[in-house]
């Protein structure tokens, strides 16, 4: 198979690095030909914190998949995820060239071309533009607005926007192993794509993928994603609270997958598990229940935290079809009936099987997968990604800024759909938005009807030549060649201008 038809794609971790490589069959899925996982260290909630672990773990996966695959790899896409990912909304019109004949597809891309001229402010860059609606005079939604009847049509559309340092030491981490960088996917989104049917991004469904440093939170509804959040908390904290009981750290990941359980209640009360300590003599005795409590806990703050993004969204009470949850700690046991409690929607757990052979469906049949193969899947079909470039002007947007802290934020009142929505923020130091026009960022922005520009009307003038003393031409009689006279020479020809619509 020739070297264009794979795809090979990085899922970056805050505890482990999985690299795929992928061929598109002839009925157009995806074949996975290599998958390799390994640890990795000096990432911190998705961040690159320290380039020579990450580089050293990259080039040894690299190098591993390419032989199992026999290919040498060149160039990847990969995914990222953390708090410096937000999601902001912005909302935009043209008035329709031909009213009478209805929205044209020249229409919508002037739509789609204003905006593509918004950009992100200095340090952010934006990774996606989704329309979320569109509305002909403001008042009347369609779906599809091409040949729909009106004299305006507006749009808002969803922006997905990440900072650029954190793009940029992944960038550079790829170029230290020899690969280069094609294009960066929001892990958000491409893991909605590996395990989410047609049916739930219909009826509305929420992805919440539980990594290791960072838990992300997808909203579908009406086949549109509808909101994307980054909590920075993940399976790492539930570690750490395990870590405290007297467990060493290298033994802390597989006692919570064999033994802990996410409903304490569903446990015994007497069953105890031997824990080995720094030395055999060490070895120490854990109530099961106990294990299953602190998990239970962590995983608690989790659940409220997701809430919360699902309340900002505006779409809580529209997920026909609950939540889907994937990720490595999608593995724990009952972590699925807790989020049943915990949010009172349906819930199932999901490994990526969707647009996969069924040989690849067996190999991949882990939820800690999902969020590569999905990678996989948008590098197959050449999404439009994007990497950092120089800043043009600031994107007028209502910002959706993410806490630095796993705080639950302030929860605003849900507000209408295509209206703006704001997010509470931690980081006042941090650049925000500017807008053409002052925004108040935890209100909606009201919309004001487009004056077009009116052209003053030409100011009357004397155009008596006999009255006129002021000539260009000496030579010639007063009145033929005087200055008015001569202004209303070369104008009579011209009609008069009107008001413009731009």
């Amino acid at each position: 198979m020739e070297k264009k038809n794979y795809v090979v794609a990085v899922d970056l971790g805050s505890t482990s690095v999985v690299v795929g490589i992928a061929a598109k069959t002839e009925e157009g899925i995806l074949e996975i030909q290599a998958l390799v996982s390994k640890p990795v260290q000096g990432v911190a909630a998705g961040r690159i914190e320290n380039i020579e672990d990450v580089s050293s773990v990259l080039g040894k996966a690299f190098e591993e998949a390419g032989a199992a695959a026999g290919i040498r790899i060149t160039s990847a896409y990969a995914g990222i995820s953390g708090d410096f990912v937000r999601c902001a909304r912005h909302t935009d019109y043209v008035f329709v060239s031909d009213p009478k004949n209805g929205v044209s597809k020249q229409d919508l891309a002037g739509l789609f071309d204003r905006m593509r001229n918004l950009q992100a402010p200095d340090d952010e860059t934006i990774m996606e533009r989704i329309p979320q609606n569109y509305v002909i005079d403001q008042n009347q939604e369609v779906q599809n607005p091409i040949g729909s009847f009106g004299s305006k049509l507006s749009s808002t559309f969803n922006f997905i926007l990440c900072q650029r340092t954190p793009i940029q030491r992944l960038e550079m981490a790829l170029k230290r192993v020899g690969v280069e960088l094609l294009g960066v996917i929001p892990n958000s989104l491409a893991t909605a794509e590996a395990v989410l049917s047609a049916d739930e991004k219909e009826e509305g469904v929420a992805v919440v993928d539980i990594g290791g440093g960072v838990t992300d939170v997808t909203v579908y509804y009406r086949n549109i994603v509808r909101y994307v959040a980054s909590i920075p908390i993940g399976a790492s904290a539930i570690n750490h609270d395990i870590r405290t009981m007297g467990v060493p750290e290298r033994f802390v990941e597989s006692l919570k997958q064999k033994y802990g359980s996410a409903v304490s209640e569903r446990v015994s009360e007497e069953k105890l598990i031997r824990v080995t300590g720094r030395t055999p003599r060490e070895s120490r005795d854990i109530l099961l229940r106990n294990l299953s409590t602190v998990i239970e806990a962590r995983t608690m703050d989790i659940i409220d935290l997701v809430n919360e993004e699902l309340k900002i969204s505006g779409y809580a009470g529209k997920l026909g079809y609950g939540i889907v949850l994937t990720g490595g700690s999608a593995n724990l046991k009952d972590i699925d009936e807790l989020f049943r409690l915990g949010t009172k929607l349906d819930v199932r757990v999901a490994q990526p099987d969707m647009n996969l052979t069924e040989a690849s469906c067996e190999r991949v049949n882990d939820p800690t997968y999902a969020t590569v193969v999905g990678l996989l899947m948008r590098g197959s079909t050449q999404s439009q990604v994007v990497l950092p470039q120089q800043p043009q002007r600031p994107v007028v947007t209502e910002s959706v800024r993410r806490p630095q802290q796993p705080v639950p934020p302030v929860v605003p009142t849900p507000t209408p759909k295509a209206e703006p929505v704001a997010r509470p923020t931690k980081q006042e130091e941090q650049p925000v938005p500017q807008p053409a026009q002052p925004v108040q960022p935890a209100q909606p922005i009201e919309q004001k009807p487009y004056v077009p520009p009116v052209v003053p009307a030409s100011e009357v003038v004397d155009e008596d030549p006999e009255e006129d003393e002021t000539d260009i031409y000496e030579d010639e009689p007063k009145g033929k060649r005087s200055f008015w006279g001569w202004v209303k020479k070369i104008t009579e020809g011209f009609e008069a201008p009107g008001d413009e619509e731009i």
